[in-house]
């Protein structure tokens, strides 16, 4: 196969600006930031919205009974009875699970995780 001049002179550059990047310490690609084990405590720290609205909006509420409980999940926040972080976990994690529809996966996780602190909802 006979590459032109032009060709061989570019795949040089690239790989000697590649070695470059290499030896200067220069990240020739930086993976994404995503949320690792902490990421409830990350998540606390971006609080920007209002519980209520990031649940109502972020699980896709779409019916009385899914508001329902999304009332009663701020409530035993704002009471104490549920850590906000925990609430952030379930929350990315339904997210994760099923993007269109992530609250049936959210409800049923905080259901059990509340059952097993004693918690129960209405």
């Amino acid at each position: 196969m006979v590459k032109s001049k032009k060709t061989q002179w570019i795949a040089r550059w690239i790989a000697g600006t590649g070695l470059a990047w290499s030896i200067l310490g220069v990240p020739v690609a930086v993976p994404q930031d995503n949320y690792g084990y902490n990421e409830a405590e990350q998540m606390l720290s971006l609080n920007t919205v209002e519980l209520k609205d990031q649940l109502n909006y972020g699980l896709r509420v779409a019916f009385t009974e899914q508001q329902l409980f999304v009332d009663q999940v701020v409530a035993k926040v704002e009471a104490g009875e549920l850590s906000r972080a925990m609430v952030n976990v379930v929350y990315v994690w339904a997210k994760k699970r099923k993007p269109n529809i992530p609250f049936p996966y959210f409800e049923y996780v905080m259901r059990l995780l509340a059952e097993k602190r004693g918690i129960t909802f209405e």
